[in-house]
């Protein structure tokens, strides 16, 4: 297996930045996934770790060994993209051991390779068939048997499962986690879908506009954001996300006619701050009650979006909307009167002008 290292990579189409100052390093076995908008530079870096595409400056390193100087062929790294992109004349084992054509493996070696691969995904029945006989996962799971029969160093997936439906989206998304642990690959996977990102990752990269935004473990950028960004690109719903005045020990969201009381520690990161402040906080940190409640504020709801196993619900209180997270029929309908509470220790302060969280990712 091995570890890259992304070092200082700029990439330029003409006078187009799409990669700025990119450094990154991902462990041997690890599984990243580089999560982002449509033009955010993670397919880019993708590329370029693969061959597919050359860097302005900045260096790509194979286990110590600087790459980005190397044809794709030479780098000995297996590329999965969005289409399935299998040969329509060729049967399924034919398509699979086709990589290991072209380096002269002989047959007999070849043929317990592709038998081997095609077990590990689930496949071994379709080897006889042609890939217009399959239904759209299991040629995405060619396409991965494929990339994996000749055991690259490194496999990287650019939105695999951007063509399948949900039901096949949420299978494969399970394939490919076991499929990672059983072979121990490193592996780099492309998605602009967050529900991917957190069920399949080691630690997640974000991009946006070329800029590497933030790098953690799935739980460590949904609780702790580094920036607006971060906090309202991951999560869904998103955070809420208004702008607030720091009164004393209380927080008045803009426009809203009445103010959350903070313990002073939540507030001294930002109590002396001249910056515009927003306020961010999950759904699920916004608390509801029937009753009064001390600390709680009476707010309205004005949304109601039942999801099953939970609903989400749009409370107002003046011009200032928040939306909570509640147990499926907690509320009734539009209209209730319910009370509502901030939980400080899921509030994040950011600066309006800098994104930037003022609390820490800590």
């Amino acid at each position: 297996m091995a570890q890259i290292d992304i070092q200082n990579v700029q990439k330029f189409f003409g006078h187009l930045q799409v990669l700025k100052n990119l450094n990154l390093t991902i462990a041997d076995g690890e599984f990243v996934v580089m999560l982002g908008q449509s033009g955010g530079g993670k397919t880019t870096a993708l590329r370029a770790i693969a061959g597919l595409e050359s860097v302005t400056s900045g260096k790509i390193l194979i286990n110590g060994t600087e790459v980005q100087h190397r044809k794709a062929s030479d780098r000995d790294i297996a590329f999965v993209f969005q289409s399935f992109s299998l040969y329509p004349h060729m049967t399924v084992r034919e398509n699979i051991a086709f990589p290991l054509r072209a380096v002269r493996m002989n047959a007999t070696d070849r043929d317990k390779a592709v038998k081997e691969v095609a077990e590990i995904l689930q496949i071994a029945e379709h080897l006889d068939r042609k890939p217009s006989a399959l239904s759209g996962g299991d040629m995405q799971r060619v396409a991965i048997a494929r990339a994996l029969v000749r055991r690259p160093q490194a496999l990287l997936m650019d939105e695999p499962l951007g063509v399948l439906d949900a039901k096949l989206r949420e299978q494969m998304r399970a394939e490919i986690k076991r499929l990672h642990i059983a072979r121990g690959s490193t592996s780099v996977y492309v998605t602009h879908d967050q529900i991917e990102a957190m069920s399949l990752a080691d630690r997640i990269v974000i991009l946006h506009d070329g800029v590497l935004q933030q790098v953690g473990a799935p739980d460590e950028v949904y609780l702790h954001p580094t920036n607006l960004f971060v906090a309202k690109f991951v999560g869904s719903p998103v955070m809420n996300v208004n702008g607030v005045r720091i009164e004393g020990q209380r927080v008045r969201l803009n426009g809203a006619d009445a103010s959350f009381s903070f313990p002073d520690e939540a507030l001294a990161s930002v109590r002396s701050t001249q910056a515009d402040l927003a306020l961010g906080a999950r759904p699920e940190a916004v608390l509801l009650e029937h009753q009064q409640t001390e600390g709680f504020v009476e707010v309205v709801t004005t949304n109601i979006e039942p999801l099953g196993s939970h609903d989400i619900v749009d409370v107002r209180l003046g011009d200032a909307v928040l939306r909570a997270r509640t147990p499926s029929g907690f509320v009734s309908g539009e209209g209730q009167r319910v009370w509502a509470r901030l939980d400080p220790a899921q509030a994040h302060f950011f600066d309006t002008a800098s994104g930037l969280n003022l609390r820490g990712a800590n």
